[in-house]
């Protein structure tokens, strides 16, 4: 665990917190009431997803410092150059899952966007299997991603892709990568390499939930 500042936590979960080319690193990061964290400015994007908490977030871009409202569901890629800060204005710590990347691609002023999922229809109150995507546009190396939900005893088959990283909202089960199984529980993050095939298995009574982000090669824009 380190710190960024007062009242403001940060548990790294994949990779390191120091800067690496075409680094992936992910992290659990909590905001006390009351505090504010600024992240540094780096080359590169990030993405955050708000599992819990109230605040605002203050964007610099177009020139004006800009407010959006932050909570439970909310998340954001916004380019690792562009200032910004997130400010705990509710009654409780803040807890938001980062995920960042390198690039070596400039951004414009309009990179970036703030969005908010609605995870609360009727079928997202079955145990049922579900996908909320993420919308992600202008990204030079995040290609999306989205909360999946596998009902109980649900197992996926072997698949390979970019390289992907996963956080465990709710449930247990099994990264399974060949002959080795690894426990998951939540609040475990694994990041999967390029082309590794793998497999996701619930092995709870409860829905197994998860943010799920893929990156491919920098692409220019």
């Amino acid at each position: 665990m380190r710190t960024s500042g007062p009242g403001v936590q940060i548990f790294d979960l994949v990779g390191s917190n120091e800067p690496l080319k075409n680094s992936i690193r992910a992290s659990l990061v909590i905001i006390g009431q009351g505090s504010t964290f600024a992240p540094k400015k780096f080359s590169g994007e990030a993405f955050y997803y708000f599992l819990s908490g109230n605040g605002i977030l203050v964007w610099h871009h177009d020139d004006t410092d800009l407010s959006y409202l932050i909570d439970n569901d909310t998340y954001a890629w916004l380019p690792g150059a562009h200032r910004h800060s997130f400010e705990n204005t509710g009654e409780g710590p803040m807890r938001c899952f980062v995920v960042t990347c390198q690039t070596n691609d400039s951004y414009k002023m309009r990179d970036g966007s703030v969005k908010k999922l609605d995870l609360l229809k009727p079928t997202g109150r079955k145990l049922a299997d579900s996908f909320y995507g993420f919308e992600i546009q202008g990204t030079r190396r995040l290609l999306g991603g989205g909360y999946q939900l596998f009902s109980p005893g649900k197992a996926q088959n072997d698949h390979s892709h970019d390289e992907e990283i996963i956080y465990l909202v709710r449930g247990e089960g099994k990264l399974v990568i060949g002959s080795t199984e690894f426990e998951l529980t939540a609040g475990s993050a694994a990041l999967t390499p390029k082309n590794i095939k793998h497999r996701l298995i619930n092995t709870g009574h409860d829905m197994f939930g998860y943010i799920v982000l893929e990156f491919g090669q920098e692409c220019k824009r």
